[in-house]
């Protein structure tokens, strides 16, 4: 069984909320996990190995990693 999309992304950012709506819109399973920005978790060791850039948003599609809104949303 498949499951739930990860979508790593900031509550303020706007390219996160625009991945998340388009999720919304496709009525896919994803569970959110917040990236605090203002406390620099992007740039921890954990979220640099999902994105080396260490920017939001990032989805984990069951290991099929993507980053970068427009990929994500070409995903």
């Amino acid at each position: 069984m498949k499951s739930a999309i990860k979508l790593y992304r900031f509550e303020l950012s706007g390219h996160s909320h625009r991945v998340e709506l388009m999720l919304s819109l496709l009525r896919l399973d994803f569970i959110i996990i917040e990236i605090n920005l203002w406390k620099h978790a992007q740039k921890g060791e954990r979220f640099l190995s999902l994105n080396p850039n260490g920017q939001v948003p990032v989805i984990d599609d069951n290991g099929v990693i993507v980053a970068d809104s427009i990929d994500i949303l070409t995903y």
